[in-house]
């Protein structure tokens, strides 16, 4: 089989990141050939080391879709970025990985199968022409994935997908083998500093946890637009010796097996890669009630499930680990446990493939 693989967004980690690396593991375990397409601006060193690990082939191609593009010259840059690459490397199935809903949802049009896999919940209704045009490109041999029920809900509701048109298929992780607790306990949070992950929460929860236990270490891995003025905040609140905010940080897994807590408090969360990280690392997770982040958290089971605007009941959670070792274990393990049942690697590999084969054979069958 050869696949071409599209991915209009590439970043050094995230989502989306962390898929296409899964996604390249799986094709290289199957004998998939492998093309890569990616917009020429958005090349780097991780992923030139993705690529020669994998043997994968790497094609970049100019792509004029920016912030703000007129919507409907959007199908028609993304025509023109990829339509060379799909008639020059004539793949079986045309894989596209996108968190910005809509995007290359041309390639629906293409004679080729396409699995368009879709990493975040649309923010707002599309209008009623954007609706048609991807209800109808969906009714065609093409497949939409989503990374959780909420996000498959979503994306018919918002989209005009049929909801019979979209597959779920949770995020996967491997269980760590171990764990090396530092002797600081280590509240952790993973992921992009913007706003819809909800900094502001977190460092209010933080301040008022520290008051309690000042001993604790608040840690947020990630860089993004909002990094600096939190910084700015935590130097005026002069708590810089306990809440850390180291940026980019390209191996997370040693923080996840020294940390006590994992503490997620997002607006908006299409599942949630770097929960089921936690998990895996066998850590009991405080995350809201938003999006697919309770398909993976059992409130009172694997960790706590709360609203994601109010403080009071996040403070009241993570201290109460804090304050248990016992509980934090029990609910580490239950975690774990979870995602070796439900989100395991092997589990996410055998849907994405049955997915595949169904679609290529549609392709055959014609």
């Amino acid at each position: 089989m050869k696949a071409l693989v599209i991915v209009p967004d590439v970043g050094r980690y995230g989502g989306t990141s962390c898929f296409l690396e899964r996604l390249l593991v799986i094709h290289a375990r199957q004998r998939i050939v492998t093309t890569l397409l990616i917009p020429a601006d958005q090349y780097h060193s991780a992923l030139a080391s993705l690529v020669s690990r994998y043997g994968v082939e790497l094609i970049q191609s100019p792509c004029r879709v920016v912030p703000n593009t007129v919507p409907f010259l959007t199908p028609l840059y993304d025509f023109l970025f990829s339509w060379l690459t799909v008639r020059n490397s004539c793949p079986d199935l045309i894989v596209i990985s996108t968190g910005d809903p809509g995007r290359l949802s041309i390639s629906f049009y293409f004679p080729i199968p396409v699995l368009y896999i879709l990493h975040s919940i649309p923010e707002q209704r599309f209008r009623i022409l954007p609706r048609l045009y991807l209800w109808l490109g969906s009714m065609l041999n093409n497949c939409v994935m989503a990374v959780s029920n909420a996000a498959a809900e979503s994306i018919s509701d918002t989209m005009g997908i049929p909801r019979s048109r979209v597959e779920i298929i949770h995020n996967s992780s491997g269980v760590a083998p171990h764990r090396n607790e530092a002797d600081t306990p280590i509240v952790l949070t993973a992921g992009h500093l913007v706003p819809y992950k909800n900094p502001g929460i977190w460092l209010e929860v933080a301040r008022r946890v520290l008051q309690e236990f000042p001993d604790t270490l608040f840690v947020w891995l990630g860089d993004g637009e909002l990094l600096e003025a939190i910084r700015e905040k935590v130097r005026g609140m002069h708590l810089e010796r306990q809440i850390l905010l180291p940026g980019y940080v390209p191996n997370p897994s040693t923080w996840y097996a020294k940390a006590h807590i994992y503490f997620q408090p997002s607006l908006r969360e299409s599942h949630g890669i770097a929960v089921l990280e936690a998990m895996a690392h066998g850590l009991p997770c405080v995350v809201s009630n938003t999006g697919g982040l309770p398909e993976s958290v059992i409130n009172g089971e694997t960790g706590y499930v709360c609203p994601p605007a109010n403080p009071d009941i996040y403070v009241g959670c993570i201290t109460k680990l804090l304050a248990d070792a016992d509980l934090r274990e029990c609910m580490g393990t239950s975690g774990q446990q979870r995602v070796a049942r439900f989100f395991s690697e092997e589990l996410q590999e055998h849907k994405i493939m049955d997915i595949y084969r169904r679609l290529v054979n549609k392709k055959c069958d014609r």
